[in-house]
C-alpha cells in the first residue's frame, strides 16, 4: 500500500495537454517531442525509484529474516528462556572497569531488554547450590536481576546445570534456550561428563558468556595448619600457612601477616612463583588459655576475599588422664609412656588407680579415663563410667588378654560404644606370624607423621580381637590386613576409643617402639579437647556443632562474622543431638552463645579451589556440550543480533535501509538532471 503512494501522486498530477497552434515550427516540434520522451523516461524512472525506496523502508521496519534451514520467517512462537547466573566468589575479581560480576550483570540486563515480551524468562542464581528461581513480569524481573551480587561460595556447576535441565523439561513451550553467565573459572568443569550434558540439552540452544579479560593472576591462602598436639598456654605455637599463586610472573616480597584475637603478632615477606605453593611458618606464644581465634592475611590484590584464612586453636590449662587397671602392673606401660609425655607437655597430668577404687571422687576433674587390660568390671563401676561418658567424658579401653568376649558384647560395650568384638585372630606368644599397623591406609589425622613404613620401626601384633565395623564407628588405625586396630565412637555427649589388642608383651611389642608414647599421648589429647575444634568448614556448608554442656532446650544463638544473630535448634544426628547451623555463607569466625555467654567458636573459610582463576579452555566447554547447539557471548556483542539472529534467522533490515539510502541518492540525481539541462540550454 505504502509503495503505491508515489504512483497515485503521479497519476493525480498527470493532465492532458491542450494544443495551441503556432507558426510552422516542425523542427522545434520534433525536438520538443524527443526531449519530452527523455523527460518522461526519467519521470517514470524516478517514480520507480521512489516506489522502491518506500518499499525498502517498509521492509526494513518489518525486520525480515532468513534461516538457512527454514527460508524466510519471523519466529512468532514464544521461547522458554532459563538464565543461570554465577554468584561464586571468583566473579568478585576486579578489573579496571569494575568486577567480573558487574560485567556479567550488564550482559544479563541487556539480554532482558532484547528478549521479546512473549518469552517466558526465569533467572536462577547459583554458586555452591542453585538458588530460588526469579520469575514474573519483565520489569520486576529486571529490578531483581539488578539487585543480584556475588557471594562467598564456590561453584557447583554440575548441580546448576542439572537443575536447569529439570526446569526446562517442565517447560510448556517446545522452544528452549539456556544462558549461562559465568566467568569460566576452571573449578569443576573437568567433573562434567560429556554424554550426560549432551542428553540433557539436546533440544536446547545454549549461550555461554566468555569474558574478554587478560590473564587473571591471583595469590591466595590455600590452607592454614596448626600441627602440634601439645598446645598449651604460654607454650610456643606454630601456625603453618600455605600460599598459592596462579599467575604468569613471579611476585616478590608479598607481605603475610598473622593475627590472633584481632592483634597482629607477626609479619613476613614471601616470594611467590607462578603455579606454585609456598609454606610459611609463624611462631608465637599465646598469652591466655582457652579457644583462641585468628587469621592469616595476604597482601591485597584483585581478588580480596581469598587473602584471608581463619583458624581457631584450643589451649588447655590442664589435661588430666586417669589410668585404671585390676592390678598396678596393668597400667605400667601406659603410665611410663604418659609420664614421658608430661616432660614436653606441661598441660598434661596423669593419675593412676585400680578398678576397685573407682568412685565419683576419683572421676572429679578427669578428662580421659584409660582402662588398661580390662577383663571384667563390677556393675557399680560400669554404671559410673557410663554416666561419665554420657556427661561428656572420654574413655580409652584396652581389653584384657583373658577377656570374655560374650561379657564384653552383652554387658559392657552396649553402654559405652556401638562396637562389638568378634573372634580372636592369631595366637599370643607366636611371633612368626603377625600384623602391623598400616601406615599407607587412610587414617585419622591423629597419626599424621607418626606411623612408619620401615619394617624395623613397626610394632608387631601377634594376636588381636576382630572388631565388628558398626556404622557409627570411626576408624583411627587399621592393621595391614584391613582389620580395625583402633576405633572411635560417640556415646551421648562423650567419646570412647576401643583398641583391638591388650597392652601385653605376649600379644604385641607395641611398648618397645617409639610410637607408643606419642600415640597414647595424642589419643589422650584428642579425647580431652573439644571434638569439633579441627573441623574445617567452607562457605556454603551446613554446620553441626556438639555442645555437650548445654541442654536441648537452651536458647542458643549464633553470631555471624558480619554481626547478625540467628536462633538455633537442636537436631538428632545418629545417636546424639547436635546444633544445626544453616548454610554458612560468610568466611570468618562464627560464635555460639547461650543466654549471651560465649560457649563455642569455629572458623569458616572459602573453598580455595575456586581461587584458581585460569579460565577453562573454550574447546573444553565445547566438548562438555558436545552435540548441543552452543554459542559464546562476548562483552560488546550485539545481543539482539546474536540471540534473535540465531532464533529467527539473519535480519536484513540494515541491508534494506542501506539500499533505500542508495536509491534516494540516485533518485535525487536523476530528478535534478532535466532541470540542469534546461538551465544549460537557456544559457
Amino acid at each position: 500500500m505504502a509503495a503505491a503512494l508515489p504512483l497515485a501522486i503521479h497519476l493525480l498530477h498527470l493532465g492532458r495537454a491542450q494544443p495551441h497552434p503556432f507558426s510552422d515550427l516542425t523542427f522545434l516540434r520534433q525536438l520538443h517531442q524527443n526531449r519530452m520522451r527523455r523527460i518522461q523516461i526519467r519521470q517514470w524512472l524516478v517514480l520507480l525509484l521512489r516506489t522502491l525506496i518506500v518499499a525498502l523502508i517498509v521492509c526494513a521496519f518489518a525486520r525480515p529474516t532468513y534461516q538457512t534451514d527454514g527460508g524466510w520467517g519471523g519466529g512468532a512462537h514464544p521461547v522458554n528462556v532459563h538464565v543461570l547466573v554465577d554468584q561464586s566468589y571468583s566473579t568478585r575479581y576486579q578489573l579496571p572497569s569494575g568486577s567480573l560480576f558487574a560485567q556479567l550483570q550488564n550482559q544479563l540486563l541487556s539480554l532482558l531488554d532484547v528478549l521479546p515480551p512473549r518469552d517466558r524468562v526465569t533467572i536462577q542464581p547459583f554458586a555452591a547450590h542453585p538458588q530460588p528461581l526469579l520469575e514474573g513480569e519483565r520489569a520486576r524481573l529486571t529490578e531483581r536481576a539488578a539487585e543480584l551480587g556475588p557471594g562467598q561460595d564456590a561453584t557447583d556447576l554440575r548441580a546448576a546445570l542439572y537443575a536447569a535441565a529439570q526446569h526446562l523439561d517442565q517447560s510448556p513451550h517446545p522452544n528452549r534456550e539456556l544462558f549461562l553467565f559465568t566467568d569460566l573459572s576452571h573449578h569443576n568443569w573437568n567433573q562434567l561428563q560429556l554424554g550426560d550434558l549432551s542428553r540433557l540439552f539436546s533440544d536446547t540452544r545454549i549461550y555461554i558468556t566468555a569474558p574478554q579479560v587478560p590473564k587473571r593472576s591471583n595469590a591466595y591462602i590455600k590452607a592454614v595448619k596448626i600441627p602440634s598436639w601439645m598446645l598449651s598456654a604460654n607454650g610456643k605455637t606454630t601456625v603453618q600457612a600455605d600460599v598459592a599463586y596462579d599467575g604468569t610472573t613471579p611476585l616478590a616480597e608479598t607481605t603475610l601477616d598473622l593475627f590472633v584475637e584481632g592483634e597482629r603478632l607477626r609479619r613476613k615477606n614471601v616470594d611467590l612463583e607462578p603455579a606454585d605453593a609456598t609454606q610459611t611458618d609463624f611462631h608465637f606464644s599465646p598469652r591466655s588459655a582457652g579457644r583462641l581465634s585468628g587469621h592469616i592475611e595476604l597482601e591485597d590484590d584483585a581478588l580480596l576475599l581469598d587473602n584471608r584464612h581463619y583458624f581457631t586453636v584450643d589451649l588447655p590449662t590442664a589435661v588430666t588422664a586417669l589410668l585404671l587397671g585390676a592390678r598396678p602392673d596393668d597400667t605400667y606401660y601406659p603410665r611410663r609412656a604418659l609420664a614421658a609425655a608430661t616432660l614436653s607437655d606441661p598441660a598434661l597430668a596423669v593419675r593412676t588407680g585400680l578398678f576397685s577404687d573407682l568412685n565419683d571422687d576419683a572421676l572429679t576433674g578427669i578428662d580421659v579415663v584409660v582402662l588398661c587390660n580390662l577383663t571384667r568390671l563390677p556393675t557399680a563401676q560400669k554404671d559410673l563410667l557410663a554416666d561419665f561418658v554420657a556427661a561428656g567424658g572420654s574413655l580409652i579401653l584396652f581389653p584384657g588378654s583373658l577377656s570374655d568376649l560374650s561379657y564384653y558384647n552383652r554387658d559392657l560395650l552396649p553402654d559405652l560404644t556401638p562396637a562389638r568384638f568378634k573372634e580372636l585372630i592369631g595366637t599370643p606368644q607366636t611371633t612368626d606370624t603377625y600384623q602391623v599397623i598400616d601406615a599407607t591406609a587412610s587414617h585419622h589425622p591423629l597419626f599424621d607423621n607418626l606411623l612408619s613404613t620401615q619394617p624395623t620401626n613397626q610394632p608387631r601384633f601377634y594376636a588381636s580381637f576382630a572388631i565388628d565395623l558398626a556404622p557409627d564407628l570411626l576408624p583411627l588405625a587399621r592393621f595391614g590386613d584391613g582389620r580395625l586396630a583402633i576405633g572411635l565412637a560417640w556415646k551421648d555427649q562423650g567419646r570412647v576409643a576401643l583398641a583391638a589388642f591388650p597392652l601385653d608383651p605376649q600379644w604385641n611389642d607395641l611398648h618397645l617402639h617409639g610410637i607408643f608414647a606419642p600415640m597414647l599421648h595424642r589419643l589422650v589429647r584428642e579425647l580431652s579437647l573439644p571434638p569439633d575444634r579441627r573441623t574445617s568448614y567452607v562457605a556454603g556448608e551446613t554446620v553441626y556443632r556438639r555442645l555437650g554442656s548445654v541442654g536441648l532446650d537452651a536458647a542458643i544463638e549464633v553470631e555471624t562474622p558480619s554481626g547478625e544473630h540467628l536462633r538455633l535448634e537442636s537436631e538428632r544426628v545418629g545417636n546424639q543431638y547436635m546444633w544445626k547451623i544453616p548454610p554458612v555463607r560468610q568466611a570468618g569466625i562464627w560464635r555460639l552463645r547461650n543466654a549471651g555467654e560465649l560457649i563455642d567458636i569455629f572458623a569458616v573459610n572459602l573453598d580455595t579451589r575456586e581461587s584458581a582463576l585460569t579460565p577453562v579452555d573454550t574447546e573444553r566447554v565445547r566438548r562438555v556440550f558436545e552435540g548441543c547447539d552452543l554459542h559464546f557471548l562476548h562483552p560488546g556483542d550485539d545481543l539482539r543480533l546474536a540471540v534473535l539472529g540465531n532464533r529467527y534467522g539473519r535480519e536484513f533490515w540494515r541491508e534494506f535501509l542501506l539500499l533505500a539510502l542508495a536509491l534516494m541518492a540516485l533518485e535525487q540525481w536523476i530528478a535534478r538532471a532535466p532541470r540542469d539541462v534546461q538551465t544549460r540550454q537557456a544559457a
